[in-house]
């Protein structure tokens, strides 16, 4: 077993209780909660008691200098995680059932009218992706709520048109860099599932050239193979390895993430949160300390 660079937590007392909030949404699923769940409280780094500020810009000015004035081997980032929107293989799994599709649909390419390889985004999905992004171009401007100087995305079709949906219109209103970073790390667990097998290097570059694959990222899919699972610890391994990655690039504090349900769930339990479910179209604000461990520590 490698040994981890990095011990992750959450930091707990800033944000609302997710596994309760979620328990609240439609199939116990959380959907985008109002002003990001930032919990209303006071913070040493406010200008006044009354500091008027909004929450967030306040909450902006806590972490920067928690970071500043932590150890070095402390640092602190808040990660937006972006569920991808409604894609063709959710929508026939709810139209087959969960057994039928498991045992028989996931296995094949398409039914001769859909095809969910690489599954993309339905009509619902791109809804929800814009959606998501209007939501964003109000929040930065009326609640202070900073972009994410960073935009990471699962290479998978679904998460990579849910990105550009999401942060196209929002970076370039705002003027700042439109350029995600494709990290195989971030997308779904690997199962015998084809939905799950991402199009080639030619293709995701072909269709979206504004984004950065990641050093190694192959011409093919090297990692989904039709007979084999990943186990949870294999995938939980992998989320910790991504946050590490993530952890280790630059400076920026805050940064987004658009993935999949389950890798969802891996990243929760790389960092030590309680588990729960986030919908289709979604983003769940995590606020995250990373220590980084001695050559000799795991």
């Amino acid at each position: 077993m490698a040994s981890h660079k990095y011990r992750f937590s959450v930091v707990h007392e800033f944000f609302i209780d997710y596994v309760k909030a979620a328990e609240g949404c439609p199939d116990s699923k959380l959907t985008r909660q109002s002003g990001l769940g930032l919990l209303k409280r006071a913070y040493d780094t406010d200008l006044t008691p009354t500091d008027d500020r909004t929450p967030w810009t306040r909450f902006a000015t806590y972490v920067g200098a928690l970071n500043r004035q932590s150890q070095r081997s402390e640092s602190y980032k808040v990660l937006h995680l972006v569920r991808h929107g409604v894609s063709v293989h959710n929508v026939v799994m709810e139209t087959v059932g969960s057994a039928a599709w498991k045992n028989h649909w996931s296995h094949l390419d398409g039914d001769g009218t859909l095809t969910w390889v690489d599954a993309k985004l339905v009509d619902q999905g791109v809804s929800q992706a814009k959606d998501l992004s209007n939501f964003w171009l109000t929040a930065s401007q009326d609640a202070g709520i900073p972009l994410p100087r960073i935009l990471y995305t699962s290479p998978l079709a679904r998460a990579l048109e849910t990105t550009k949906l999401v942060y196209g219109p929002v970076m370039a209103s705002s003027g700042l860099s439109f350029a995600p970073i494709v990290k195989e790390s971030l997308r779904e667990r690997l199962t015998d599932h084809t939905c799950d097998k991402r199009s080639s290097r030619s293709w995701i570059t072909a269709n979206y050239p504004e984004y950065v694959l990641e050093p190694g990222f192959t011409e093919v899919d090297e990692l989904w193979r039709a007979d084999r699972w990943e186990s949870d610890a294999e995938h939980q391994a992998r989320a910790q390895t991504l946050l590490e990655e993530i952890f280790d690039n630059g400076e920026a504090s805050f940064m987004s993430l658009t993935t999949h349900s389950y890798a969802i769930s891996a990243i929760l339990d790389a960092i030590g949160a309680e588990q729960f479910r986030v919908s289709e179209g979604a983003v769940v604000t995590l606020f995250v300390r990373g220590e980084k461990l001695a050559p000799d520590s795991s």
